[in-house]
C-alpha cells in the first residue's frame, strides 16, 4: 500500500517502504542517511537572487522504487533537512506560489499576476551514506493567456473505433480578452524514448543536446528540441478565440463516427462509434496530402481532407510519418509558441545526439513558448522533454482506478476548470501538468467536471 508522509515539524525520521518484517539489524540492515534538498531560484532567469534559498517551497520526494512520498517545506534558508531517508533513487518535485506583493519584493520586478507559480523537478536523484544534499533550481513559466486545454494523443479502439485517426489538440483562451489564433504554432518535441544513462545523455536520460548543438549547458536549460512545427494561418485578425473559448486542432477534420472513404478509394467502417469522436467542426486540421506530393511522397491513406476546415501550415516536419500521428508509445511534449518568420529562420537545426549524423531537429529557444504539457508513459521510463520552468512535471492518462493506461482507450487528458465568472471558464494553470490535468474520455471542446 503506497503511503504518503507529510513532514510538519523537522527533521523527522522517515522509513519508507517498510513494513512489520524488514530487518533493520544483522546482515540485512537497511541504513536510513540524512538528506537535505536546497531550493534557489533559476540563475538564468533571476540572477540576482540566484544564490539566495527560498523559503516556503512545497517539496515532494519519490521513491523511484516503492513509489511513497515524503512532503515537506523549505526553511528560511531553503533547505528541507531530512534526518533519515531510506537510500534509493527519488524524483523531487519543487512547488511555490507567489502572491503579486511577495513577487516583487523577493524578485525585486514587476508583475501583473495575482498569483505567480513557481517549480522545479529533478529526476533520478540518488540518496546514499555517499550523497547527502541536492539542489533544485526553481522558475517561473512564460506567463501567457493562452493555454493547452486538451491534449488527445492515445486514440481509440484499433478495432472498433477509430485507431489514431481521431487524435487532437485542444487550446483555450484563458484570459477576458479575444485572442487572435492567427500565426500561433503547435510545436511538437523530439527526446530520448527512454531514461537509460549513457554517454549522450544528461543524467536524467534526455538528450545531451550540448553534444550537437554546442552552447554547453545551455543547449539543455535554454531551448527544446521539435520534430514538427506547424502554424495556424491568418492575416492576424481571421481567426479569434473568445474569452474562455477553445478552438481545435485536429489530425483529420471528419466525423469519426461515421464510415467513410480513404485516398485509395477504400471504404473504412466505425464499428462502434461510441469508441470516438466528431471531429467535423475543428477549427483547424493537418492535412497534408499537397506537403506529401510536393516533396515526393505519397498522401497518407486516411488524411482526407475537409475543405471546410482551414489547413494549419507546414513550418518544419522531420519526422517519417506523413500525417500528425501522435505517438502513443513514448508521447511527444506538445507547446504553443508565438514567433515571426525572420525569428524562426534564425533557429538552428540539430542532430540528435544519439545518431549526429542522422535527422535534424529543430531548435527552439524557450522564451518564445507560451504554455507547455510534458507526456509520460505509464511507467514514467521517458525522461521529460521540456523544462521545469515550462512544466514543472508532467501528465498522463489512467484508468478509472487510478492505473497508467495510454494506448488506444478513448482517453485523453484535460485541464482541470478553476472557475467561472460571469459564464466564462477560467483553467487552472500552476505550470505543472501533474497538478493541472485529469483524464476523460475524449470530448472536444468539453470540460473536466
Amino acid at each position: 500500500m503506497k503511503r504518503l508522509i507529510i513532514l510538519l515539524i523537522l527533521p523527522v525520521l522517515v522509513l519508507l517502504g517498510c513494513n512489520r518484517d524488514d530487518d533493520f539489524g544483522g546482515n540485512n540492515e537497511i541504513k536510513p542517511v540524512p538528506f537535505t534538498v536546497n531550493i534557489k531560484y533559476d540563475a538564468s532567469k533571476y540572477p540576482a537572487v540566484a544564490d539566495k534559498g527560498v523559503a516556503n517551497v512545497t517539496i515532494t520526494l519519490v521513491n523511484a522504487a516503492t513509489n511513497d512520498k515524503i512532503i515537506g517545506k523549505t526553511n528560511a534558508d531553503g533547505d528541507l533537512v531530512l534526518s533519515a531517508v531510506l537510500p534509493g533513487t527519488y524524483s523531487i518535485q519543487a512547488e511555490l506560489q507567489l502572491k503579486k506583493n511577495e513577487y516583487e519584493q523577493q524578485l525585486g520586478e514587476d508583475t501583473s499576476y495575482e498569483i505567480v507559480h513557481f517549480g522545479g523537478f529533478q529526476e533520478k536523484v540518488t540518496v546514499n551514506a555517499n550523497i547527502s544534499s541536492t539542489l533544485v533550481r526553481i522558475s517561473s513559466g512564460n506567463l501567457g493567456d493562452l493555454v493547452i486545454k486538451q491534449y488527445y494523443y492515445a486514440g481509440s479502439d484499433t478495432k472498433l473505433g477509430a485507431n489514431f485517426r481521431d487524435q487532437f489538440i485542444e487550446i483555450h483562451n484563458n484570459s477576458d480578452q479575444t485572442i487572435y489564433a492567427d500565426g500561433l504554432y503547435l510545436v511538437f518535441l523530439e527526446g530520448n524514448v527512454n531514461n537509460n544513462v549513457t554517454n549522450y545523455t544528461q543524467p536524467n536520460g534526455q538528450y545531451d543536446w550540448s553534444q550537437t548543438a554546442g552552447g554547453g549547458a545551455a543547449a539543455n536549460t535554454d531551448y527544446v528540441y521539435a520534430n514538427i512545427l506547424i502554424k495556424v494561418p491568418g492575416n492576424g485578425s481571421q481567426y479569434p478565440i473568445l474569452p474562455g473559448k477553445s478552438i481545435i486542432v485536429a489530425q483529420t477534420a471528419i466525423n469519426h463516427k461515421v464510415p467513410f472513404t480513404d485516398t485509395n478509394g477504400t471504404g473504412v467502417a466505425i464499428q462502434d462509434p461510441s469508441k470516438t469522436v466528431d471531429l467535423s467542426h475543428a477549427d483547424f486540421e493537418t492535412y497534408m496530402g499537397d506537403y506529401n506530393i510536393n516533396n515526393g511522397k505519397k498522401p497518407f491513406m486516411w488524411d482526407i481532407q475537409n475543405i471546410m476546415v482551414p489547413d494549419m501550415l507546414i513550418n518544419y516536419w522531420s519526422i517519417v510519418s506523413n500525417d500528425l500521428i501522435l505517438n502513443v508509445n513514448s508521447m511527444l511534449g506538445v507547446g504553443i509558441l508565438r514567433a515571426t518568420d525572420a525569428e524562426i529562420a534564425t533557429w538552428k537545426k540539430v542532430a540528435a545526439p544519439k545518431a549526429p549524423t542522422g535527422t535534424l531537429f529543430l531548435q527552439v529557444p524557450k522564451k518564445f513558448i507560451i504554455d507547455g504539457v510534458d507526456i509520460t508513459d505509464k511507467e514514467q521510463k521517458v525522461p521529460k522533454d521540456f523544462p521545469s520552468d515550462i512544466d514543472a512535471s508532467r501528465t498522463f492518462i489512467v484508468n478509472e482506478v487510478g492505473l497508467g493506461q495510454n494506448m488506444f482507450t478513448g482517453l485523453s487528458v484535460i485541464r482541470k476548470t478553476k472557475e467561472i465568472i460571469n459564464g466564462r471558464v477560467v483553467l487552472q494553470d500552476t505550470n505543472n501538468s501533474a497538478n493541472d490535468f485529469v483524464t476523460i474520455k475524449a470530448n472536444p471542446r468539453g470540460y473536466a467536471q
